[in-house]
């Protein structure tokens, strides 16, 4: 199943929400909207579904449009966060929803739904109620509905944000177990930065109704276009410094680059700075924050760049000590420092 969607615009009475939106996405490709609330990624979902008209664009599934169809006709099922299961109905009878409305047989449609609920280690929970049911075991649940409909596209609505962290992960797991399983193309709606990057594909960002960045999720958390992408990955670190003669230039660093003349900021993360190695970058310990697994150590660069950098147990260090860091640079992101700034 491959999805495109061009130039969609969105807009309820309290204004626009999407402006003009594109994106592509192919057959068997988890993908991952990612972005802080409000952005208008529930929205962009939302119409992929069918349940929000658009007000422009176009949306298509293996080259079919479906802007216009009604929902039952997109092949595209949606898992909420709320789950919205029927409390009236069995577990059993949950599952077995989407099939009824297929004129699927009563006794084929409920054998179905148990083979369904023992792919999401649900076996022997077929006739009990939701209210009967833990937050997880209810999601468990949501799901084997959703698989019963065989989606062309599966679209998760911050499906696992109700989750304490262990089920999250659990159901992070078989989720990704079950795209493989069934071969399905899935679409995650998340604002949980850690969740798009270790299940995706890709990562589309959105910010304020527009697609910013598209990639890998090595891309976008290492190759941010803009300091708003930057900054909504966080642990960022940016060093002032200036490009002159196809050379950048800051305190212990120096490298080329095809940047324009200016001043600029480097973007850095901790893991870029080590204290362990000598190098040329001066800096000292201001605080250091033991946390059970690991410790959070603050160091000031002489520079006045302030870094928060985790250790692995206990650290050698005390607060006031000063070392001399090495800085190790990939890949190099320089954002322009404009004149009026």
């Amino acid at each position: 199943m491959k999805l495109e969607i061009e130039n969609l615009s969105v807009a309820y009475d309290t204004g626009a929400v999407l402006h003009g939106l594109s994106l592509q996405m192919e057959e068997g490709e988890f993908l991952s909207i990612l972005g802080p609330s409000g952005c208008g990624k529930t929205t962009l979902m939302k119409a992929i579904a069918g349940i929000v008209p658009v007000q422009g664009g176009h949306i298509y599934l293996d080259g079919q449009e479906i802007t216009a169809l009604p929902i039952h006709k997109r092949g595209t099922v949606v898992v909420f966060q709320d789950m919205r299961l029927f409390p009236h109905k069995t577990v059993a009878e949950n599952v077995a929803f989407p099939l009824k409305m297929q004129g699927v047989a009563k006794g084929e449609r409920l054998r179905r739904a148990r083979e369904l609920l023992q792919t999401v280690q649900m076996g022997g929970y077929e006739n009990r109620r939701p209210s009967e049911l833990s937050g997880g075991q209810q999601q468990r649940v949501a799901l084997a509905r959703a698989l019963a409909a065989k989606p062309r596209l599966l679209l998760l609505d911050e499906a696992f944000s109700a989750l304490d962290e262990n089920l999250r992960e659990e159901m992070r797991n078989l989720v990704l177990q079950l795209k493989e399983e069934f071969q399905m193309t899935v679409i995650l709606v998340t604002h949980d930065r850690e969740e798009a990057l270790s299940m995706s594909d890709r990562i589309a960002l959105m910010f304020e109704g527009r697609l910013i960045q598209c990639g890998t999720p090595w891309q976008v958390y290492t190759q941010p276009v803009s300091r708003q992408a930057a900054d909504y990955f966080g642990n960022c670190v940016y060093l002032p410094g200036t490009v002159e003669q196809g050379m950048f230039t800051a305190p212990g660093i120096r490298f080329p680059t095809e940047k324009a003349e200016g001043n600029y900021e480097l973007l850095l993360r901790p893991d870029c700075l080590s204290i362990l190695d000598a190098g040329d970058y001066p800096v000292t310990v201001e605080t250091i924050s033991f946390r059970g697994s690991d410790t959070v150590v603050h160091l000031r660069g002489t520079d006045g760049v302030l870094w928060k950098k985790a250790f692995t147990g206990k650290v050698n260090l005390q607060v006031g000590d000063t070392l001399r860091a090495a800085l190790t640079i990939e890949n190099p992101v320089l954002f322009e420092v404009s004149s009026a700034q």
